[in-house]
């Protein structure tokens, strides 16, 4: 992992990441925790190399979770990873409006 990206997650994805954990533990014990991986997986590949992921509008970055259908949105300032929305795909991309005004 380059250390010279930090990562930060923010509140709104923080949140994100826990109602998702929980519905996921509550289909099947778990499950939960394999999407934790997942995305632990996905912040790795995000924080070695997040020019890897394309730029789209206002410079937010994304890169999609394997095995389950999340996103997880995030900026790229300097050598600043700030993960702000973590994502499933089902959702009205509109909400995330407000998480990217800065």
């Amino acid at each position: 992992m380059n250390s010279n990206f930090r990562l930060v997650i923010n509140p709104f994805a923080e949140l994100d990441l826990h109602a998702s954990f929980e519905f996921y533990e509550l289909q099947r014990d778990g499950l939960g925790k394999d999407f934790i991986k997942e995305i632990d997986s996905t912040l790795k590949r995000i924080q070695s190399n997040p020019r890897q992921f394309s730029q789209h509008k206002r410079n937010i970055r994304k890169a999609l979770v394997e095995k389950f259908p999340f996103t997880v949105f995030f900026y790229l300032t300097g050598d600043l990873i700030n993960i702000f929305a973590i994502f499933h795909f089902s959702r009205d991309p509109k909400r995330l409006v407000k998480r990217t005004r800065r």
